[in-house]
């Protein structure tokens, strides 16, 4: 049966149907904004997430992420441009974003849909939100876009000893080669974003010319121990691999750029806090980072070759630094 005649058989009101969605009991906070990204109406959940406005809540009409996020900037252009993005294609998105910072610095998560809205005349005149704070359960990340189905498929086409590298215990290039063209597959059918880091060690060469190759296998081993620290306490749904050599990858599923770029800031300052102590190496591990998401209609090459042109920036404007 198809949605209109299930309408009319049932005789459904689409003003309570919705009504029903925007004051259901729960934590999603539901707004409707306009062509130009201003909330036109926001839900009660709205207030708790926002106090600021509860005490004169017709405040909050008319204004942008950019008010609501004011420490947060990257992450108020993201969703700017996401819904000028719904609004001109007329599709949906699905995303898992950062939001900044909560008071003890750990990064706010949030799983956020974003609906076009018409019309009577079929015309786009706005866009309907509805996001959740998922803090506090990052590992309910998985359930985003069937990413459990994804890890159950390359599971059972990979088995471990064939996708693992020996050395640093992470992914090696066969499984980032099937895990980037899952996900962009499901770009390409679902609009679900997706970003990488390219990471390179810095000097490594030096290392190994200095302190002998063994020294720099630990290096490489200490590297993956942080990547996957990272990954089992902070972000469970990234997927670090070894690239190869110095290099190393980070597959983000679900990432936008701006959630890349503060997860990329957490590998940063973890490496720069960790320092190795193997032989007569007594230094942390520097390294420069690239940082690109999907954008468009790019292959994965050129998502590869985008972050890759930014890795080779950080290292020439000084390496030890974020470039995306």
């Amino acid at each position: 049966m198809k949605l209109e005649e299930l309408y009319t058989e049932l005789s459904i009101d689409p003003f309570k149907l919705i009504e029903s969605i925007v004051h259901a009991e729960g934590s999603s906070v539901i707004l409707f904004k306009n062509r130009k990204s201003e909330i036109l109406y926001v839900n009660e959940q709205f207030y708790h997430k926002h106090p600021q406005f509860k005490d004169c809540k017709e405040s909050v009409l008319g204004k942008t992420d950019f008010d609501l996020f004011p420490d947060s900037q990257e992450h108020a252009k993201q969703a700017f441009n996401d819904e000028q993005k719904v609004m001109e294609t007329g599709k949906a998105i699905n995303v898992v974003e950062t939001e900044g910072k909560t008071e003890k610095g750990h990064t706010i998560i949030a799983h956020t849909r974003k609906y076009p809205v018409h019309n009577k005349a079929g015309e786009v005149i706005g866009v309907f939100v509805i996001t959740e704070d998922m803090t506090s359960d990052v590992v309910a990340l998985r359930e985003n876009q069937e990413k459990a189905k994804i890890l159950t498929k390359l599971n059972v086409e990979l088995s471990q000893e064939n996708a693992t590298d020996a050395l640093s215990q992470l992914y090696n290039r066969r499984f980032i080669h099937a895990e980037l063209d899952t996900l962009h597959k499901e770009y390409i059918k679902n609009n679900t974003p997706f970003s990488i880091l390219l990471l390179d060690l810095d000097n490594f060469k030096s290392v190994n010319d200095n302190y002998g190759h063994h020294i720099g296998d630990e290096v490489i081993k200490h590297v993956g121990n942080i990547l996957l620290n990272i990954k089992h306490q902070k972000y469970p749904t990234i997927e670090p691999c070894r690239y190869g050599g110095d290099e190393f990858l980070v597959i983000l599923p679900a990432y936008q750029k701006d959630g890349a770029v503060s997860i990329a800031r957490d590998i940063k300052d973890a490496f720069d806090h960790v320092v190795l102590h193997a032989g007569n190496y007594n230094d942390i591990v520097r390294l420069s980072i690239g940082v690109a998401g999907i954008r468009d209609e790019e292959s994965i090459q050129d998502l590869m070759d985008k972050c890759d042109q930014r890795m080779y920036i950080s290292k020439r404007d000084g390496k030890g630094r974020i470039t995306y």
